[in-house]
């Protein structure tokens, strides 16, 4: 009998290792993308929310090669790129001096959030 279940385990003890695993590999780069986010939009100056859209837009690109689903990978690159393409345009608002426009795109990267989040979960 156990040379019958020793081949079924191997395979079912590797999931159980690789699975949280993966789940974890997106977790920390998101949840960096959030208090930064959460930051940028608490600052009161401009150069404290540059500091932390840039921090964002790093965070992002570490997300996009992170491991994830390859159902939901395609949908979920495409919300990174409207995120960075708003984290630029922030950016560049802020760097014309446009605080309120700047505010407006990080607004904006907010709605993605809510867009696109369902993709970034490690299920399916």
């Amino acid at each position: 009998m156990l040379k019958t279940v020793r081949p079924l385990l191997l395979p079912l003890l590797l999931g159980a290792f690789t699975l949280p695993a993966l789940a974890g590999d997106l977790e920390q780069p998101m949840k960096k993308i959030g208090f930064n986010y959460k930051q940028a939009v608490k600052a009161d100056d401009p150069a404290t929310m540059e500091k932390f859209i840039t921090q964002m837009k790093d965070e992002v690109e570490k997300a996009k090669g992170r491991e994830m689903p390859a159902a939901k990978k395609a949908k979920f690159l495409e919300g990174l790129d409207e995120v960075q393409t708003e984290l630029d345009a922030s950016l560049a608002a802020l760097k014309s001096g446009d605080q309120e426009k700047a505010r407006a795109h990080l607004a904006k990267v907010n709605d993605l959030k809510k867009e696109y989040h369902k993709y970034a979960k490690q299920k399916g």
